[in-house]
């Protein structure tokens, strides 16, 4: 994550030594928060910055790591129950059992069970990033937050199993 948030100060034009935490330290101010859901007051003075400081680079380290995501995820389909059925272009829902005791087609069922079975890991792989990164257990940010941070746990989890490397 260091890597990235040089490369973002460099694009923004941001003046060396004007940053009062290095890219490594601010890296682990997020790592940190992410892991061990440490309270941000408590993170700004632990590195030496105030809390106003440390909520600002816990943001940049959010929208730093929500970018790649971003970058990675273009033109991935929703995947939804069918409580979401219509919900908007791009979200694929199981059909809704007709009523009555007309039963679907095979082909019907098939996509049914495809649908469960992916979103199944979907589901697991969200079980895997709250029992990973403690900030996700109880977010107290604010909701136009929470989709960034999500993402940027996404990112963490895939940089940890080597599933993503940076590169430039």
């Amino acid at each position: 994550m260091g890597r990235l948030l040089h490369d973002e100060r460099r694009r923004r034009g941001t003046r060396k030594d004007s940053r009062a935490l290095t890219c490594c330290r601010q890296a682990v101010l997020g790592l940190r928060w992410f892991r061990q859901r440490a309270d941000v007051t408590a993170l700004g003075r632990d590195h030496g910055i105030s809390r106003a400081t440390a909520y600002r680079y816990l943001d940049e380290d959010i929208e730093v790591l929500g970018v790649l995501y971003a970058a990675a995820a273009q033109g991935l389909p929703t995947l939804a129950d069918s409580g979401y059925t219509g919900a908007s272009i791009g979200a694929h829902t199981p059909v809704r059992q007709p009523a009555g005791s007309q039963v679907l087609d095979i082909d019907t069922r098939i996509h049914n069970a495809l649908l469960r079975g992916l979103r199944a890991l979907g589901e697991r792989g969200f079980a895997i990033l709250t029992g990973r990164w403690r900030t996700l257990h109880h977010i107290t940010a604010s909701p136009s937050k929470i989709g960034n941070i999500i993402k940027a746990a996404l990112v963490l989890a895939h940089f940890e199993h080597g599933k993503i490397t940076h590169s430039r």
